[in-house]
Formats: structure tokens, C-alpha cells, sequence
């Protein structure tokens, strides 16, 4: 048979692949060749030498399959480390807000009890008969404004008490509640007041014309001496509202042809739509 050349089986006719024998020079070449190279390593540690390089040769390799993990270490760990610290930051400004909402609360309290001092310290009034009052509800009715504030349960307020602020006059109680009452405001259109004149002492009558309206003075005649800027106050006539309580000032004096009184405009001293705290007087 010719060398690699296929039997052929004469029972089935298939072909029958057969791999020569390895020549015995080779298989003594290869013996001789393994023996040197151990007797190398022995004497040479030719093995760890072809490690080293290997490792060295490798080692590029090794980094270039390791860098996208590495990269996606490190993408994950500035991704974590940046989402903390907004939640840090977040966390923060919360605070901060708190802080300042607090602050704000606190400056109000003071300018508040700042207010409530100014008035005990300022008023002639008997201290004893003073009920501190904060403001629960102020109607938008411009004309009828209505003003309700807080009071104890236990209270001894009744109706016609006057409200006042540091600045001066505001009302009188025109109903009382369990733990409410109504305030009757001097800026009614409904709202009339005895009231007399600081310089010249001259007593009329303070009608009301909404809020943050002025008022004016009714049937003033002509003949009456009365000067821009002077102050006005309660008369204490009727036995409603205590004697010499601010009202206002007055701001214009006009002196119509077509009528024999005088036109005299008041600016109110106060106005109950930024003020929260209040006294009411038990006027006896």
C-alpha cells in the first residue's frame, strides 16, 4: 500500500481513514529535546526565566481586558459618590430653609413683643384693665371691614371694650364668642367718633370712610381754627372710648364755597391689616 494511500474494506465499501506511525527519529528527537530542556531549568531556571517574559509580555494584555471594568469602577463610584452628595446637598438646604423660616419667626415674635412693650410703656391707661388679643381674621370688605381676634375662654371682655394698638385707636367690640371677638374698626362708613384736637382743643365728630381710606370730620364750621399735621384723639364723650387715645392727624383743610362747614380729611394712625397683636380695654 502506497504511504497515506486509504484501505478500502471490501465488506462495505467505506473508506477506512488510518494515521501513519510517528517516525522513531522524531520520537527520539523529541525525548532529547525534553531532557535538555529540563536539564536547563535545573541548572539555568530557564522555566522561571520564560515565566518572567511571559508574564512581561502579557501584562499589557491583561491591563487592556481590565481597563473597561476599571473604567466602569470607576464611572460607577463618581456616579454613587455624586448622587450622596446631592442628597447631602438636598439634605442641606432643607436645613438651611428651616433655619431661615425660623430666624423669620423669631425676628416677627420680637418685633411683635417690641410693639406690646412700646404700648404698656406709652398708655396713661389703668394696666390692669388691658386683655392682650392676636388677630384671628380681618374681613376684605373694604367698607365694612370686620376684625376678629382671639381671646381666653375664661374671659371677662364685653361688647363696646375699646381695641388698641401702639399707635393708637382701632375699634370697639361689637360681639363677643366662646374664644372670639368682633371688632367694630374706626374706618367703618358705619363708624362715628366724639374726638377732639390736640393744639386747638376743638371737639367734633370722626366719620369713617373704609379702610385705608381717610376719614374726615363732620360739621366743622368755618369758623374753627384747625392746622395740618395736628393730632387728633378721643374726646372720651358717649362713655364709649377712653379719653385722649390717638386717632389720627389731620392732613387736609378745604373750605368749600358750596357748604358752611369745613372739609377736613384725617389720616388714621393705624391700620389693623399689618398689625397682629391688639389690647382690649375694659373701659369702666
Amino acid at each position: 500500500m502506497l504511504k497515506r494511500e486509504h484501505k478500502v474494506s471490501y465488506i462495505s465499501s467505506e473508506a477506512i481513514f488510518a494515521i501513519p506511525a510517528m517516525k522513531r527519529s522524531r520520537v527520539v528527537f523529541a525525548v532529547i529535546f525534553c531532557i535538555c530542556l529540563m536539564i536547563s531549568d535545573v541548572k539555568f531556571e530557564t522555566s522561571s526565566t520564560l515565566r518572567l517574559v511571559s508574564h512581561e509580555i502579557l501584562k499589557p494584555i491583561s491591563l487592556v481586558i481590565d481597563f473597561p471594568g476599571y473604567v466602569a469602577d470607576i464611572t460607577s463610584s463618581f456616579i454613587s459618590a455624586r448622587v450622596t452628595l446631592d442628597k447631602r446637598v438636598k439634605t442641606l438646604e432643607e436645613e438651611n430653609l428651616k433655619l431661615k423660616a425660623t430666624n423669620q419667626l423669631a425676628k416677627k415674635l420680637a418685633i411683635d413683643l417690641e410693639r406690646i412693650n412700646t404700648l404698656w410703656s406709652s398708655s396713661n391707661l389703668n394696666k390692669e384693665s388691658f386683655k392682650i388679643s392676636k388677630k384671628n381674621l380681618l374681613s376684605s370688605n373694604i367698607f365694612q371691614p370686620l376684625l376678629v381676634l382671639d381671646i381666653e375662654r375664661d374671659h371677662d371682655i364685653k361688647i363696646n371694650n375699646s381695641v388698641i394698638s401702639e399707635k393708637g385707636l382701632v375699634g370697639r367690640i361689637s360681639n363677643v364668642g366662646i374664644s372670639t371677638a368682633e371688632v367694630f374698626l374706626i374706618q367703618d362708613i358705619r363708624s362715628s367718633i366724639p374726638v377732639v384736637s390736640g393744639t386747638s382743643s376743638i371737639h367734633s365728630t370722626l366719620k369713617g370712610f373704609g379702610l385705608e381710606r381717610t376719614g374726615q370730620l363732620s360739621y366743622v364750621k368755618k369758623t374753627s381754627k384747625f392746622y395740618i399735621g395736628e393730632k387728633i384723639f378721643t374726646s372720651g364723650l358717649g362713655g364709649i372710648f377712653p379719653q385722649n387715645i390717638l386717632v389720627g392727624e389731620i392732613i387736609s383743610i378745604d373750605d368749600p364755597a358750596d357748604s358752611e362747614f369745613l372739609r377736613i380729611e384725617i389720616d388714621f394712625s393705624q391700620t389693623p391689616i399689618n398689625q397682629d397683636f391688639f389690647l382690649i380695654y375694659k373701659h369702666e
